[in-house]
């Protein structure tokens, strides 16, 4: 049995809670608490799940820091105390790839060398809020974020100047070199401990990066969503597409869709239309721009709502990727309007998925599989991949 790792800031950083729990114990404990919420529509079938034999390290490639004020009114980066907003200064991690915890304390210092102040959310004042950073470990392409107050923000140009030099001659854990390609505000107007704004500008380079995956270069902006797990190509894409077999000649709608994550590799697999269902525009334009220049036919994007989503044509194959909530009565009716033969789920929460199984379940679908994939190792978190077909 692999044994447990250390960490200095253990019990006081809220980021992980099971860093003393060896691994395959950790592995075995989802694992289970996801079969037993399922067990009403496994019909005494396991849930499937992989048993690395060490416990993974350095594995998330993006993590958002908060920026609070100091007693003597400096900026502070960190993690948040667990079940606190009081920062936890982080000189190690085991959870996110070593360059990010580099980068989050050089970039400390260049927001006390300009004299910005960290953001006190009492008081509602401040300007700097979180700073931000996102690695695709392929490409090795670096991008950095910086979320402020709302207003005029003159010293935007200095700051990303600085940000981009504190990650010159950074490398990943493996050694690779890093491509710092950008550096974004978001802004935030409302008071309070959100760490992401509505608005997002360049400050200096580009807004986005590009990774590789399955075959594909996938453009992923600031503001889109991309799994944060250095292997969730493997653990998670290949898994749950070997899951839905076949889907040559397909009609297929990927709901929830982003940036294509699911929808382009079934489009690439040989499906006759995939029809990408997402409400984020920032994603939207992502999907569009990674399908031209994958030069992948029969792509469409539907920029709305998934409960709002008119299907117009027969459907054989749906993946769903809801947020944490789940689909709710709106998702649930919008699939048993399409009707797919076949259904992917894929679940941030497990007992999100299992309250949708009861409508789904109304609708005609039975669960005929389900598989527990590990995106966030050494916390309470769990991702599950569930395969169902109407009867």
């Amino acid at each position: 049995m692999s044994a447990a790792l250390d960490c200095r800031h253990f019990g006081d950083c809220g980021g992980c809670d099971r860093l003393d729990v060896p691994y395959p114990v950790q592995l075995a404990r989802k694992r289970d608490a996801v079969a037993a919420l399922l067990a009403p529509w496994l019909d005494g079938r396991g849930v499937d799940c992989e048993f690395p034999p060490h416990a993974p390290r350095h594995a998330r490639t993006k993590l958002s820091w908060p920026v609070r004020a100091s007693r003597d009114g400096r900026a502070v980066t960190g993690m948040f105390r667990r079940g606190s907003h009081e920062l936890v200064a982080i000189e190690e991690c085991r959870l996110q790839d070593q360059l990010l915890t580099r980068w989050q304390k050089r970039a400390q210092d260049v927001l006390r060398l300009l004299g910005l102040p960290g953001y006190d959310e009492v008081r509602g004042e401040g300007v700097v809020r979180a700073l931000h950073a996102r690695l695709m470990p392929r490409s090795g392409e670096l991008l950095l974020g910086v979320t402020t107050s709302g207003g005029v923000f003159p010293q935007g140009r200095a700051l990303a100047e600085g940000l981009l030099e504190c990650a010159q001659g950074l490398r990943d854990h493996q050694g690779r070199r890093l491509v710092p390609v950008g550096v974004v505000r978001s802004i935030l107007d409302e008071p309070g401990n959100a760490l992401l704004g509505s608005r997002h500008l360049a400050l200096l380079g580009r807004d986005h990066q590009i990774e590789r995956c399955g075959g594909i270069d996938f453009r992923v902006s600031f503001a889109s969503f991309w799994q944060s797990h250095r292997d969730a190509d493997a653990l998670l894409y290949r898994q749950a597409l070997a899951m839905l077999g076949d889907v040559t000649g397909c009609e297929i709608v990927d709901g929830y869709g982003g940036v294509g994550a699911f929808g382009l590799r079934l489009a690439k697999a040989g499906a006759k239309r995939t029809t990408i269902v997402e409400n984020h525009a920032s994603a939207c334009a992502d999907a569009r721009w990674s399908a031209q220049h994958a030069g992948l036919g029969g792509v469409k994007i539907a920029t709305t709502a998934f409960d709002d989503f008119p299907c117009e044509v027969p459907v054989d194959v749906a993946v769903v990727d809801p947020p944490r909530k789940g689909l709710g009565d709106g998702g649930v009716a919008t699939l048993a309007r399409m009707a797919p033969k076949r259904l992917l789920y894929v679940a941030c929460s497990p007992q999100a998925l299992a309250k949708d199984l009861a409508g789904l379940s109304a609708c005609g679908y039975s669960l005929t599989a389900a598989r527990v994939v590990d995106l966030f190792p050494h916390t309470e978190h769990v991702e599950t991949v569930a395969m169902l077909e109407r009867a």
